[in-house]
Parts: structure tokens; C-alpha cells; sequence
């Protein structure tokens, strides 16, 4: 037992323990002020720019994929107004309650597809193929000129370009008269066929205000990769991008955004519904979509953001089944606004839908930073939690870390935090806490609930040690929330991710020795359960090098 007992001790040299036992040596710091507030769920991220949404379920989680703006900011440090045209970037975010969530970082399209000028409005279907995987296929604009596509066997990484080139662009025969190739919407229907919606902009040559003209459905493939039917119209009044396609029962249901033009010939229509508003999302409905005839207009569903009191601009969204319930993912310019921004950069938000699957009924949802419910899917803090999963943060970004579709918190400076809602601790709770930060140094205190008073946990981080376990001040139990916040920062650490240790049970010790086991002059960190240092072992709990330990 006591050989075995040494090699442990010996192989936990990446693990160090320190103890809450005072809290003299936290420095003053001022806390940043966050632009979101804490019950809010919108926007999705809470730093990051970003826009023209899709969505997929997997696996417990929604992803989200959007139009990097930030990319357009970073480039131009917002020296003029949001142009789209620096964006060769996808971002990818996923929450399995739509209030945390965890930023994949982004996909490069542009080393991806070299052949793109730019990557904007994905859209993205799923999809169980012959070699029992499921297969993701992902969508987006190259500037107004065709589109691309990637795929993968995960949501979040690798991707690549199975063609190289455009799967649609001017020199695909059968399109008609198009302005633009922009915003494709795909969907699978149940029989595992996949179909691409696609086009936009001002009326073409011979199409209306009312008209338009432009927007665009056509079969895919059996590889989703290529085109298996004729290129046919959907004649959807004031069309004027932002196609998004949703399969319901036997029903195919067409959305996008409408035009900025007058409403004056909408008698000229026939319908009994109102007119669509300025920029509005709508919708039509269909069980034969390639046959332009059977197209119906169902009516608005999202109006433009400005309405709701959000900055007035372009309208992009998705309509998204998540378990069991159907919602609108969705832009505004609210978090460009809040840091005193203009010039049309976007933040991604999500609301609940009402949605009668058997007749394609939808409605019409209104824009909030509410958002969606809190669903019961919560945090466990016994597994490894990426630190970029939060529902709302300040001061701080994100950025591609080593593992593809990993991403650690970064840009720190004293004051900076992140913040994790609805926090299952069970009832045996939790005694303990590590985190991984690499490189700098600092120190991190987490919060129970609020940023003031007593942290239940104080973390000082060096340089030389990239996990460091503490004990909690009080044992942690039932839901909470918490915050990390950053009271000291040297250098440019990277916070990757933080895990609780279970309040300590007989049966969760990790390992149980003899009390004659005796460590000489080994230098080990070893502390008792309440987090004082010890110089040996005392019978009972103790925490050494990270790893509980029951001394008998």
C-alpha cells in the first residue's frame, strides 16, 4: 500500500492546492461593467459580434453558425461602417439551456475555401449517413456571387470543401433572371432528401417590388453536394433575402426577409393577410416546392428589430426545433449600440416560437433580450466545464485555443469576469474547485450568486502550473450561479476551463492509506479538507496534490 500510495503522490506533479484560509492578499479592483444584464438571455454572446443565424440540434445542444462581424471590426477597428466584405469567417456557438453558451471559435472558410472572396448568412442541415455518422452540411454567401459549402462529422470541427469551387454561382445553368446568389436556406425532409433555397436583392430585370423575382428552390444530391432537379421560383412577395427553409409534416415552409420598398401594391396580391412590414421576416408554405403555383404567403412571423426598439437595419433569421419546441434565431444591432457603435454590426438572440407543426401556423414573435426560457438542463460542475460556456461576461473575449472547436477566455485585465447560470451542486454538494489557466498570472475568485462580499473561492495562478485546485470557503450545494471574477492579472492568461470536486463521501475517496505512511522530505502540497496547509497526513480527509485521500 505504501509503494502504490508514493507513485501516486509522485504522479500528480501537475496538480497544486492551496488553501481560503485568508483573504489579505486580494488586491482592489474595479469590477467591469457588462453591457448584458444578468437575468437576460439575449444576445446568444455577450462580447462578440456576430450574425444572419442558422441552426441544428444534436445531440442535447442547438448549435448556432453566424457571419463573423467581429472579424469586419477587428480588421477595421470600426473605421467605417460594417462592409462584410473582410469576412472569411463562421462562428459556431451551442447551449444545451439557450442561456449558457459555449463559443466554438470560428471556422476559417478562407483557408478552407481559398477560392472565396468572403463568407457570409450560413445555413446548415444534418444528416445520419450510410456509415452510421451524422454528417453536417453547412451552407454560406460568397459575396452576392454563389455559394459555398462545407461539411463535417461534428458541429463544431473539422470542416471541408468537398468541390473547391461554388456549388451555385452565375454559371449555373437554369437559375433565371437573379440579382443576386445570396443566402441559402437548406433543410432535409423526412425521406432524407436535401433541398437549397437561395437568392435576393433589388427586383431583376423584369420582376416588381411586389415581385421581385429572385428567390430561388431547387432539389440536392443524394451527396448534398450537387444538384438533382431543375432551379424553380418561389413567387414570394417583397423578397428580398435571408432565405431560410423548415420542413413541417408534409409541408415545406419558406422564410425570409422583405424588402425595404412601399406597400402600395399589395392589393395587386390578392391576399387577405396584411401587407409584410419594411424588412420584415414572412413566410410561405408549400407540399409541392417545385411548383411555383403552390407557394402560399402565410404571413409576418419576425418584424424588422426596429420596431421592437432596436436599431432599424437588415433582417436575417431561422426557425429552429429544439427539444420539443420551436424557436426564432434571430439579429439586432443591440450590442453594437450599448458600445456606442454604429454601422450595422449585429449580435445573434433567440426566442420562443409558437408553432403549429400539422398546419405550418406560426406566431408572430416578438424581439427581446429576455429571450428564451431557462431550460432544466443544467451545468454539471462535476465534469470539466469549458470556461467560455456563460451566459453573460465583461471585459473580456474569446479566441481559438489548440483543439479544433476549442476556445479559451482571454483579454484579461483585473476586474474582468464571466458568469454561469443555473449551476446543479446536488445535495452532497461540492468542497472544492480547479481550474485550468494557462500562462500569466493572477488571481481568480469565484462568487456564489453576486460579486460582492466574501469569494467561496480564491485561486492564485502562476505561470509555471496550469491546474490549481482550492478549497471551497463553504460547501456548495443545490443551484447556483457563479461568477469568475479576475482580481489580479499578469501577462495574457488563457482560462480554459474550471471543475468542482464533490463534497467528499466514503465511497467517492480516491484513495485510502494506512496513517503509518510516512513522506519524509518530500516537498508535496498537502492540505486538509477545510484548505490549511499540513506538513503530513492526518487521519480523516486530506487533499494531496489535488487527489482526496482518506487517512485511517
Amino acid at each position: 500500500m505504501k509503494q502504490r500510495y508514493m507513485f501516486l503522490l509522485l504522479s500528480l506533479i501537475a496538480l497544486s492546492v492551496y488553501g481560503q484560509d485568508t483573504d489579505d492578499d486580494i488586491p482592489a479592483y474595479t469590477l467591469a461593467t457588462a453591457y448584458k444584464t444578468a437575468s437576460a438571455a439575449n444576445p446568444v454572446s455577450p462580447w462578440m459580434l456576430c450574425a444572419d443565424p442558422t441552426a441544428v440540434e444534436y445531440e442535447g445542444r442547438m448549435y448556432i453558425y453566424g457571419t463573423n462581424d467581429q472579424q469586419e471590426y477587428n480588421t477595421t477597428k470600426n473605421a467605417s461602417n460594417n462592409t462584410y466584405g473582410r469576412i472569411k469567417q463562421l462562428v459556431v456557438f451551442s447551449s444545451a439551456d439557450l442561456v449558457n453558451w459555449t463559443h466554438h471559435g470560428t471556422i476559417d472558410v478562407g483557408s478552407l475555401s481559398p477560392w472565396i472572396a468572403t463568407s457570409w448568412a450560413p445555413s446548415i442541415a444534418s444528416r445520419v449517413e450510410d456509415d452510421g455518422k451524422t454528417h453536417f452540411y453547412l451552407y454560406y454567401t460568397n459575396t452576392a456571387s454563389g455559394v459555398g459549402m462545407l461539411t463535417s462529422t461534428s458541429p463544431v470541427e473539422p470542416w471541408r470543401d468537398p468541390l473547391g469551387h461554388a456549388l451555385i454561382d452565375g454559371r449555373t445553368p437554369g437559375r433565371g433572371l437573379q440579382s443576386n446568389i445570396i443566402d441559402p436556406g437548406v433543410a432535409v425532409d423526412d425521406e432524407g432528401n436535401g433541398w437549397l433555397t437561395f437568392g435576393g436583392g433589388d427586383p431583376n430585370s423584369q420582376g416588381s417590388n411586389l415581385i421581385p423575382g429572385n428567390a430561388r428552390i431547387v432539389k440536392l444530391g443524394k451527396d448534398m453536394a450537387s444538384l438533382a432537379s431543375d432551379i424553380m421560383e418561389i413567387p414570394a412577395p417583397y423578397h428580398f433575402e435571408a432565405n431560410e427553409l423548415n420542413i413541417m409534416g408534409d409541408k415545406f415552409v419558406f422564410s425570409y426577409s422583405s424588402n425595404w420598398g412601399t406597400r402600395n401594391d399589395w392589393g395587386q396580391y390578392g391576399s387577405s393577410l396584411p401587407a409584410p412590414g419594411t424588412c420584415s421576416i414572412d413566410y410561405m408554405v408549400s407540399t409541392d416546392p417545385l411548383n411555383p403555383h403552390s407557394w402560399a404567403y402565410k404571413g409576418e412571423v419576425l418584424s424588422n428589430p426596429g420596431t421592437f426598439g432596436y436599431p432599424w437595419g437588415n433582417n436575417h433569421s431561422h426557425m429552429q426545433k429544439f427539444q420539443n419546441g420551436w424557436y426564432m434565431v434571430y439579429h439586432t444591432q443591440w450590442l453594437a449600440q450599448k458600445k456606442g457603435m454604429s454601422g450595422g454590426y449585429r449580435c445573434i438572440a433567440v426566442n420562443r416560437m409558437v408553432v403549429q407543426e400539422a398546419t405550418a401556423r406560426i406566431t408572430k414573435v416578438t424581439a427581446n433580450n429576455t429571450g428564451a426560457s431557462l431550460l432544466a438542463n443544467r451545468i454539471n460542475p462535476y465534469e470539466q466545464v469549458e470556461a467560455e460556456t456563460m451566459a453573460n461576461c465583461a471585459g473580456i473575449t474569446t479566441e481559438n485555443y489548440l483543439l479544433r472547436g476549442n476556445t479559451v477566455v482571454t483579454s484579461l485585465d483585473a476586474g474582468d469576469w464571466t458568469y454561469v447560470r443555473n449551476i446543479d451542486f446536488g445535495d452532497d454538494g461540492a468542497d472544492s474547485i480547479t481550474s485550468k489557466i494557462i500562462g500569466g498570472s493572477g488571481q481568480l475568485l469565484v462568487f456564489a450568486d453576486k460579486t460582492t462580499g466574501t469569494p467561496i473561492a480564491k485561486i492564485n495562478f502562476t505561470s509555471r502550473q496550469i491546474y490549481t485546485t482550492v478549497a471551497l470557503r463553504n460547501k456548495l450545494s443545490g443551484i447556483h450561479n457563479l461568477y469568475f471574477v479576475f482580481s489580479k492579472v499578469n501577462g495574457n492568461p488563457r482560462f480554459d476551463t474550471w471543475q468542482c470536486i464533490q463534497a467528499a463521501q466514503p465511497d467517492a475517496i480516491d484513495h485510502i492509506v494506512a496513517d503509518d505512511v510516512i513522506l519524509g522530505n518530500n516537498h508535496h502540497h498537502i492540505y486538509n479538507i477545510k484548505g490549511v496547509s499540513i506538513d503530513t497526513p492526518q487521519r480523516g480527509i486530506n487533499i494531496i496534490n489535488g487527489t482526496k485521500i482518506l487517512v485511517k
